[in-house]
């Protein structure tokens, strides 16, 4: 009996977030409608405002509260392992993760009954379906290449829009995406096109390298691309098992904790900003360090196997709690976010 109310509770409590979800999604509507019209007039007369962010950022969060969609944006580095990262939760050697910086298409993975690799063209072209091996093949550009198209000015493949993956991932199945970016700090055009997605995320997954902590690009993405955005980053110390490999005796454990301890600090000094929500710090519940590659090792071998001591586990609880208690509230402080810094704009225009 215990059990039906609390189901009960539950589903009352989701139709509750529905409805509200749906109201806001209508007056960031509006407001965005409001400001369009103020440019337009403005354009006509005395001048454009300059709100064309603000209005694609409400219109974007307006979007995914309509369609009750919550993206998780994977973003991170060059070689960070975010493509490990992502096998090793989903299970299975789908994205490219070998020394190439991974694929050069930003790819959705969303629930699918069937397992498929779908590529989406910008030029009218219908959508193509790879089998996993050809789009790991066909889509992978190595740095040397990379470069070379930078400085031509050319795109790895312009006439590629996005990459989506449906895989039957219980994680996936209600309404959650996950976004796999091009690797950052790479070339201009791929940051662009990872760091542009943001407006269409919810959560941040950033991905970084324990033996390289808080580079001066990483910190930089932050304070540009996520600080004062209203979204909720969970940070992802990847390779935690690489720090006894880089030391001079991996088996003294007192240079061990020495070195781990030193990183830690350098990370809690860096990303302690981002962790604080509602004045509180939450730190422990944001910051997880991880070994993507012994994780996904384990997984290939036994989809069942225990993931304890990677990391995966605890990182694993928090984010079940993130998309089970706060993804409404966080869907509302991002709308809330939104429409402030819209009225502050407008405000500093006039």
């Amino acid at each position: 009996m215990i059990d039906k109310i609390e189901v009960e509770n539950f589903i009352q409590d989701l139709a509750k977030v529905a409805k509200v979800r749906v109201e806001v999604a209508e007056s960031l509507e509006k407001i965005a409608q409001t400001l369009e019209t103020a440019e337009f007039v403005g354009k006509e007369t005395s001048g454009e405002f300059g709100l064309n962010r603000e209005i694609e950022d409400m219109k974007a969060s307006s979007k995914n509260l309509r369609e009750g969609v919550f993206r998780l944006m994977v973003l991170g580095d060059m070689k960070r392992g975010k493509s490990t990262f992502l096998n090793a939760l989903i299970g299975e050697n789908i994205l490219p993760s070998d020394v190439n910086p991974c694929t050069a298409l930003l790819t959705v993975l969303r629930y699918g009954v069937e397992k498929k690799v779908t590529i989406y063209f910008n030029d009218g072209k219908n959508p193509e379906d790879l089998d996993f091996q050809s789009f790991k093949r066909n889509y992978t550009i190595d740095p040397t290449e990379a470069k070379k198209l930078e400085k031509e000015k050319k795109q790895a493949f312009p006439d590629v829009d996005y990459a989506v993956i449906e895989y039957p991932l219980p994680l996936l199945e209600k309404g959650v995406e996950i976004v796999d970016t091009p690797g950052l700090n790479d070339t201009e055009d791929r940051n662009e096109l990872s760091l542009g997605y943001i407006n269409n995320c919810h959560a941040i997954l950033f991905v970084m390298r324990a033996t390289q902590p808080c580079t001066l690009g990483e910190r930089r993405y932050l304070e540009n691309y996520i600080k004062g955005r209203g979204l909720s980053v969970f940070f992802l110390i990847n390779g935690s098992d690489q720090i006894r490999e880089s030391l001079i005796d991996p088996d003294d454990l007192e240079e061990l904790a020495e070195a781990s301890a030193k990183i830690r600090k350098v990370f809690y000094a860096n990303l302690a900003e981002y962790c604080i929500v509602d004045g509180q710090d939450i730190y422990p519940e944001r910051v997880f360090e991880i070994s993507s590659l012994p994780a996904l090792r384990r997984r290939i071998k036994d989809s069942f196997a225990s993931l304890e001591g990677t990391g995966f586990p605890e990182f694993m609880g928090a984010l079940n709690t993130f998309l089970t208690k706060e993804r409404a509230a966080q869907e509302f402080r991002q709308a809330q976010t939104l429409a402030s810094q819209a009225n502050s704009r407008m405000k500093e225009a006039i």
